[in-house]
């Protein structure tokens, strides 16, 4: 590691694909005040096929740790930045990072990369590309789609604990770029004279990653055919979530074995009913869920119709009534992306015609589940993974 009069430290990383990671220990011990940076881990990430082509991708993670002096009050916050915007005029940006926003202490939590490099939860050990330890802070994250990212700590009693703690960002580099810049800073709330070598705004640092080669790109690969991708699984399982209504004990034992059946076919799918251990805020939890996931179910019954044709009063199935809210919110606002990702569901005994209007259950495509086995789920089963049951054939000579 070579620190220059300017604290630049320039970082040597060689990035290894295939779910390998390599360590570097070079920004370890880079400090602005009470903070300090700890080793890096990265990835080459393959770049989606729908995104455009000129951009690579790297999954980051940016260990970091507090430790204040002796005798120092804990801080009630404080917040780290890391800048990847400096290299104008082509600036990289943050696809997506980790913590998201806690508004409450969070459980241990693994993530998956889904096919929009969004880092989703999963419970599938082997497909989790990222980890998070469990945590007592509240965390604010801001500049998600920007090219600057910052985290911001804080405690509603006793002071933010010192520690370590780990975050993660998905990276978009203009392509072939080897080189990337970064400023890290780091802000504080400060309340004591003793703390003089910990202003509220310090300098930056700044450092350069030296990038290696991105996986294979779109388009120097060889193009499978279509029977190919078909029999190909996905990198990692589809994260679907579950909407229904608590109609009666009959249909919620129904929305659960439905649920049962999906994670036995290969599907990770969440709904209420896994997620009740803690309090929380269920408004912010279905949304969570519905903008992470690459599929949301909405399961047909009387309840569900009424709810999403605004029969029913304001003050009942208030959690219902804001998941549909948000999904017609969506579908509005960007049908384009929306509709192929909210798919309406019927399940054994319930009826088509009780699923609310604005999902076009007659006009578009439903989708019966007429037993809880995989074999009769087979048309939803290749819309979530995106595999058809058949295949285009080649055309013919003619004649």
């Amino acid at each position: 590691m070579h620190v220059s009069s300017e604290n630049t430290v320039t970082v040597g990383l060689t990035l290894i694909d295939e779910g390998s990671r390599q360590i570097d220990t070079a920004p370890d011990g880079i400090r602005i005040g009470a903070v300090s940076l700890g080793m890096w881990q990265e990835d080459a990430v393959s770049t989606p096929a729908d995104m455009r082509d000129d951009w690579d991708t790297y999954l980051i993670r940016i260990n970091y740790e507090l430790e204040l002096m002796p005798g120092l009050p804990p801080l009630t916050w404080f917040e780290i930045g890391v800048d990847f915007a400096s290299d104008a005029p082509d600036p990289a940006f943050v696809v997506d990072a980790l913590p998201h926003a806690a508004p409450s202490p969070q459980p241990r939590m693994s993530y998956t990369l889904n096919r929009y490099l969004a880092l989703v939860p999963t419970d599938f050990a082997s497909s989790a590309v990222a980890h998070l330890p469990s945590t007592t802070d509240v965390i604010n994250v801001f500049g998600i789609g920007r090219g600057t990212i910052r985290w911001q700590h804080s405690s509603s009693s006793g002071g933010v604990p010192e520690g370590a703690r780990s975050a993660w960002a998905v990276l978009a580099v203009p392509k072939g770029r080897m080189k990337q810049r970064v400023d890290f800073s780091v802000r504080y709330a400060v309340h004591s004279d003793k703390a003089m070598d910990y202003r509220p705004t310090q300098q930056p640092v700044s450092f350069t990653l030296t990038l290696s080669a991105p996986p294979q790109s779109r388009d120097e690969a060889e193009l499978p055919t279509p029977n190919e991708s078909a029999e190909r699984p996905p990198a990692s399982p589809p994260y679907v979530f579950i909407s229904y209504a608590h109609d009666d004990a009959r249909r919620k034992e129904n929305a659960l074995r439905f649920g049962e059946l999906l994670r036995q076919c290969g599907i990770d799918a969440h709904m209420d009913q896994w997620d009740c251990d803690e309090r929380g805020d269920w408004s912010l939890w279905a949304i969570r869920h519905i903008l992470a996931a690459d599929f949301t179910i909405v399961l047909a019954s009387p309840m569900c119709k009424a709810v999403g044709n605004g029969n029913v009063d304001h003050r009942t199935h208030r959690g219902l009534q804001s998941e549909l809210g948000q999904l017609r919110e969506l579908l509005h606002t960007d049908g384009e992306t929306w509709v192929p990702k909210i798919l309406p569901v019927v399940l054994p005994g319930e009826r088509v015609e009780d699923l609310p209007l604005f999902l076009r259950p007659y006009t578009m495509d439903h989708y019966r589940v007429d037993e809880f086995a995989c074999e009769e789920i087979e048309d939803l089963l290749s819309v979530l993974t995106r595999r058809p049951r058949r295949t285009r054939p080649p055309l013919g000579p003619g004649t």
